[in-house]
């Protein structure tokens, strides 16, 4: 059995130091770049006895999409379709930062302001008509997918785009030049994002094709069928995509993957063990472990990138008062809410998630557990809060929190209730529908939230939350500003060596800990079951990586797979 492709590829592909080099001035002639890459062989699926081709394989979940499959706007249960159906021009290795080339055969940062790529020979599917099909992907069309996503009204992580890209062009069909306004660490990491990053050809971007229900991409996959509602409808949810033959890399060994979003975990956890499903999302410990008592099957463990917090608007009172803040930090049982919610699988977290980087970009558990007062006893930690909100006479303060309408959070907040309760603050719950939520965080118009934290896969992404201009450089949402925290933040934008950017990042949190416009919870593990007979699933790779992955195949007779 050869390893997973992703390690195979992690193997053999460019260092960030190799291909981020600096090179000879712009003007001397991008066509004459040396190419910088992996070859196809390298970073591609290496086709061996062991893998069978063929089969559908089928995944179930009960995330609902938000946008369908609009590549740069969905962020629910659409983005692992969306990233098989379109390529990119590279991605980053959240395990190390390291960087992997798709449909770039090379990168180079020639000034520190100034990235060039060089495109290999990719093509697109054909797919509603468009005078696309079929055709090559140009640097135009990576221009103009770029400058979709920094335009669209909908978009959500565009501060990249709008607050660093200076400018962006084509030089000729196979080369993009794009230039920041100040040197920024991650790039590549923003432009490179599984929305932000994936490639439309250019004819799909006037109107001509309704890309909620599947484009035109140059994935390993092509669209086939795709059933997605309009946000807010009620109606089946369902994808499917073919094995795209003419993919500038090793083609994909199943014919075709398909996508189911239930309407709950019961009917997702029935779907499988009826054998409807081949790969499902657990929501939960307990979950996982129920379907792994299901013969054949296989429970995929992997930390998770996301994490829980509640966030204060520290210009209002009572939270513009630090004593208020420290009390509701160090009155809340972090233990109790791991047994309970992670069913004891989880870590107290920071500003930084711990299992970024295997903890690289975190502060150090025990440096976490003293800021929140974990070093002593939950008794004690009660006692001192207590006192610190009647000197801040908030004895009996009342807390707004409100919270996106998604089961498991809805237990958190309870959790929450219970346990601010136990220091006499009653915390009233405010619960709405996750689009309703979402835009009210993003507008600050909460005195408190639950925040579950997107999978991060930046250091960066987790530190502009306590920016002055906030995450997307609009306004903190939280009111907080402190300009000693933008100025580390700032500083570890321009730090290209790992080690003295650590040292900035490092020092910022300990800064965002002790003024808390944040209190941070806890992260979690994510479980997947999977039937032994899917192979090469890729379900232990961290965040966007087990979503690219493309080389599963089925340990399955050609009678016995399931189509």
């Amino acid at each position: 059995m050869t390893r997973p492709y992703w390690s195979r590829y992690a193997d053999a592909r460019v260092s960030r130091r190799r291909a981020l080099r600096s090179g000879a001035m712009l003007a001397a002639g991008a066509a004459a770049l040396p190419l910088v890459g992996c070859s196809d062989e390298a970073s591609a699926p290496t086709a061996g006895d062991q893998h069978r081709t063929g089969g559908t394989l089928r995944f179930g979940t009960s995330l609902p999409l938000s946008y369908g499959l609009d590549p740069h706007l969905e962020q629910g249960g659409g983005l692992p379709v969306i990233a098989k159906l379109y390529g990119y021009t590279h991605h980053i290795d959240p395990r190390d930062g390291g960087l992997i080339l798709d449909h770039a055969a090379s990168i180079e940062q020639t000034e520190p302001e100034v990235y060039v790529f060089r495109l290999g020979e990719h093509r697109f599917h054909a797919a509603g008509g468009l005078a696309s099909a079929g055709r090559s992907v140009t640097a135009d069309d990576v221009v103009s997918s770029l400058r979709r996503f920094r335009d669209h009204p909908l978009v959500v992580s565009d501060w990249w785009h709008t607050n660093m890209l200076l400018a962006e062009g084509a030089a000729d069909p196979r080369t993009v030049i794009l230039r920041t306004k100040r040197p920024y660490a991650d790039s590549l990491h923003e432009m490179g994002q599984i929305n932000a990053g994936a490639i439309l050809p250019r004819e799909s971007i006037d109107g001509q094709l309704d890309l909620r229900a599947g484009g035109a991409g140059s994935g390993p996959l092509r669209i086939d069928t795709a059933a997605t509602p309009l946000p807010g409808e009620s109606s089946t949810e369902r994808a499917r995509l073919l094995r795209f033959d003419a993919y500038g890399r090793q083609p994909a060994y199943v014919d075709a993957m398909e996508w189911r979003v239930f309407a709950s975990d019961v009917e997702k956890t029935t779907a499988f063990r009826e054998g409807a499903a081949d790969v499902v999302g657990c929501r939960d410990r307990r979950e996982a472990d129920e379907l792994g008592g299901i013969a054949g099957t296989v429970i995929i463990e992997e930390p998770s990138l996301s994490w829980t917090s509640i966030g204060l608007r520290v210009d209002k009172p009572p939270f513009d008062d630090l004593r208020v803040r420290r009390a509701i930090d160090i009155a809340l049982d972090r233990d109790a809410m791991i047994a309970i919610a992670a069913a004891g699988r989880g870590e107290v977290a920071g500003p930084v998630n711990p299992h970024l980087g295997a903890g690289f970009w975190s502060l150090p558990a025990a440096e976490i557990l003293a800021a929140q007062g974990g070093d002593r006893s939950l008794d004690e930690r009660r006692t001192e809060a207590r006192a610190l909100l009647d000197a801040a006479g908030a004895a009996s303060a009342t807390i707004k929190l409100q919270v996106a309408e998604v089961p498991e959070l809805l237990d958190l907040a309870a959790i929450i209730r219970e346990q601010l309760g136990a220091v006499g603050m009653t915390v009233e719950i405010e619960a709405m529908p996750l689009i309703k939520w979402f835009f009210s965080y993003r507008r600050g118009t909460f005195d408190a939230a639950l925040i579950s934290h997107p999978p991060y896969e930046s250091p960066d992404s987790s530190l502009r939350l306590y920016h002055s201009a906030g995450g997307d450089g609009t306004g903190n949402q939280f009111g907080f500003k402190d300009l000693a925290i933008d100025a580390l933040i700032e500083r570890s934008w321009g730090e290209t060596g790992r080690a003295v950017r650590q040292d900035a990042v490092l020092r910022a949190q300990r800064q965002m800990i002790e003024a808390r416009p944040l209190v941070h919870l806890f992260t979690g593990t994510g479980y997947t079951a999977a039937r032994s007979y899917v192979r090469d699933s890729g379900l232990e790779l961290p965040g966007s990586l087990s979503r690219y992955h493309y080389a599963q195949w089925l340990d399955l007779p050609v009678k016995g797979r399931p189509d």
